[in-house]
């Protein structure tokens, strides 16, 4: 059994933070400058941005576009942990979390919903 808040810790918030780096790139932010604003390590940045990490899905356009108006909000100085947040929590209102949770969890045999019942 995995845990939600393990799907969200292993899948989605390296997803998130490789799309956030993706994004930020366009900036022309240095990988260096990235790394600070994400408050990661310039190695997890380049792994991020040369898809050599968080590789498991492609997002759904409604994720993505909040990616990009995240990044912005960012390079205008917002909220970090407020931009990852409200991603995240995209990903459990529209289910995208249901499905990778069905992707890595065999012990789910039916369509899931555990966090919704």
């Amino acid at each position: 059994m995995i845990y939600p808040q393990e799907i969200e810790v292993w899948y989605i918030l390296p997803s998130i933070r490789k799309e956030l780096s993706k994004e930020l790139l366009k900036y022309n932010l240095n990988q260096k400058e990235i790394a600070l604003k994400l408050g990661l390590t310039e190695a997890a940045v380049s792994q991020y941005i040369n898809e050599k990490r968080a590789n498991e899905f492609i997002l759904d356009k409604k994720i993505s576009n909040a990616i990009k108006e995240s990044a912005r909000k960012i390079i205008d100085n917002g909220n970090i942990m407020k931009e990852i947040q409200n991603i995240s929590k995209l990903f459990w209102e529209t289910r995208g979390i249901c499905k990778i949770h069905m992707q890595h969890d065999k012990s789910i045999t039916k369509s899931c919903a555990l966090c919704f019942e």
